[in-house]
């Protein structure tokens, strides 16, 4: 049938059903005879036809379409995120709109307003780094618009979760340093009032603490979680009199740059300093020395923060109080550290 496309009506013409018997049949109702389902399908198949996600959605209230907003697409985490969410809300019949917020609460909220005039159906969402008010998501909530953060969260907003234990990673990698020889250990982190950046701090410190390790206010810098931010930090270091035999990154673009910086130098790694990053990007494992570094489970971070938001789309979630997970990391011990 060309120069049109093909509707439910075609197919019910073409087997002597009725268009209800075969719209039932295609969304795998129970109440179909198990061979006329066979033969809906099939001809479906040979018609190429596609269901209309419009009118499925008159039907049913909803768009089938779901909106995320990241702080940035040149992070490689949400990359590999927006895969993992992909991977759940295409086999359940959804869209996924994704948006960047560039790391300004300013276009974060624009986001979400272009997101609610398209009628999303949920919201998943990584908070940018300036943001510290929540009048646009609180608009989301009153609106009864399911929504769910990953990664970047605000643990006093009750709304559900998916990240990982930030502060008992950061001690882990700080950990493995003290383990392998190192005294005197800085730290690059991220923009100060982020969860995340404050938990990883706060990990690092503490650890230091408990080994009575030096605690210098001059080893503790920040960065905007880029490589170039991590060269600028890693200068910083090199102006102290005496260079720190450890470092723990916030995450592992800050740490390659940090190691193309000290590499520049003539600083030897991990001969001179050790450094652990945070994330395992796919080229840490490709870097010359390859990163060690805390590996999260990002692909299944954007599958779980797909399921709890698909739970609340569907009704399927009962409970009052919001689901807040938080997955396991682990260290991958690679040729950065001594």
């Amino acid at each position: 049938m060309p120069g049109r496309q093909i509707t439910i009506l075609d197919i019910a013409r073409r087997l002597n059903l009725s268009k209800s018997t075969v719209s039932r049949a295609l969304r795998d109702s129970y109440d179909v005879n198990p061979e006329t389902r066979r033969k809906v399908l099939e001809l479906a198949k040979e018609l190429d036809f596609e269901p209309s996600t419009i009118a499925m959605g008159l039907r049913q209230h909803k768009t089938f379409t779901i909106g995320v907003v990241i702080p940035s697409f040149r992070i490689p985490f949400y990359s590999v995120a927006i895969s993992g969410i992909q991977d759940i809300f295409s086999a359940a019949g959804y869209n996924v709109m994704t948006c960047q917020s560039n790391e300004t609460i300013g276009t974060e909220v624009s986001n979400i307003n272009s997101l609610l005039r398209n009628r999303v159906d949920g919201i998943l969402i990584s908070l940018s780094r300036e943001t510290n008010t929540y009048d646009h998501i609180d608009k989301l909530r009153e609106k009864g618009i399911p929504v769910v953060m990953f990664n970047r969260i605000c643990s006093s907003l009750p709304l559900p979760s998916v990240s990982v234990d930030d502060y008992k990673s950061a001690r882990m990698a700080t950990e493995y340093l003290i383990a392998r020889g190192c005294k005197t250990i800085a730290h690059i982190g991220g923009p100060s009032g982020l969860k995340l950046t404050d938990d990883r701090k706060a990990g690092f410190v503490d650890s230091l603490k408990e080994h009575h390790l030096v605690q210098d206010e001059h080893l503790i810098l920040e960065s905007d979680f880029s490589i170039e931010s991590g060269e600028h930090a890693a200068e910083q270091l090199l102006k102290l009199k005496k260079l720190p035999d450890g470092l723990f990154c916030v995450c592992d673009a800050v740490a390659f740059g940090a190691i193309k910086k000290l590499r520049s130098e003539g600083i030897r790694i991990p001969a001179d300093i050790s450094i652990i990053g945070y994330t395992d990007e796919p080229v840490a494992a490709l870097v010359d020395p390859p990163l060690s570094t805390i590996s999260q489970p990002i692909f299944e971070i954007g599958q779980t923060a797909a399921k709890l938001l698909l739970k609340l789309i569907e009704g399927k979630s009962h409970s009052h109080v919001p689901e807040k997970i938080e997955l396991e990391t682990s260290l991958k011990i690679r040729g950065s550290v001594k």
